[in-house]
């Protein structure tokens, strides 16, 4: 009881009192409100949930084996990007680029950061 008269003085310098009835029912309320959020994530029991017996038929490619990719059977031609055909040197800037994007608004935060003393 200590401890919640304490809690209270902190919120409320002047002096409020709270009998113990009020602070055992605004604990209670609070305790309430965490066990009504908590339950509110909680999964739905296996009984409710909604089961569907939907089976999937496909038609195509019954017939053959699906094939595995190797190194013999792989195509010549695959899709790449521009990217993907630059070399490492034509990529350099990119990746320059690309942190120099990610670093300057920190910079500049710690810029502002600094002016403002």
């Amino acid at each position: 009881n200590n401890c919640v008269n304490t809690f209270f003085r902190s919120i409320y310098p002047q002096k409020i009192y709270y009998s113990k009835m009020r602070s055992y029912t605004f604990l209670c309320t609070i305790a309430a409100v965490l066990v009504a959020y908590s339950s509110a994530f909680a999964p739905t029991p296996a009984r409710f949930a909604v089961q569907s017996h939907t089976q999937i038929n496909m038609g195509f490619g019954l017939d053959e084996e699906p094939k595995t990719l190797t190194r013999e059977n792989e195509p010549e031609e695959y899709f790449a990007t521009n990217m993907d055909k630059m070399s490492d040197e034509e990529k350099i800037p990119v990746a320059i680029a690309g942190f120099a994007f990610i670093s300057l608004p920190f910079i500049a935060g710690l810029i502002a950061l600094y002016a403002s003393k």
